[in-house]
């Protein structure tokens, strides 16, 4: 208890979170809420995320290596330390470069393409 609130809250180790394939060469860890998911997500070098829009407005942190992002028109190349805001419904694709890519993206509302994948990965 905190004064007179109790914290809800979940502890979660993403080294026993399951690793699910989201396309071929990028797996993520996926942590969700009512209102939010959260993508801890690892992309080979040289994998390409197709164009594609989703209802979820995005937010792409990139940890380390980089991607060429495709976002309507437009290209732009993310590297650690980049923080990408993309509003709901937006096209948008990318092409990781030759050291790969780590990065966090966090969906509001969930996305539920990903929930069908986790349901569907097998447990460690």
């Amino acid at each position: 208890m905190i004064g007179s609130r109790e914290i809800m809250s979940k502890l979660y180790k993403l080294s026993r979170l399951p690793l699910v394939p989201l396309v071929k060469g990028a797996k993520s860890r996926l942590i969700a809420g009512e209102r939010f998911m959260v993508s801890f997500i690892e992309m080979e070098p040289g994998m390409s995320f197709p164009l594609h829009s989703h209802e979820s407005e995005q937010i792409m942190i990139v940890l380390e290596g980089s991607i060429k992002e495709r976002i309507g028109d437009q290209e732009v190349t993310l590297q650690g330390g980049h923080v990408l805001v993309m509003e709901s419904n937006l096209i948008h694709g990318g092409r990781v470069s030759k050291e790969g890519c780590r990065a966090i993206d966090i969906f509001v509302p969930p996305r539920e393409d990903y929930f069908r994948l986790v349901s569907s990965t097998p447990k460690p």
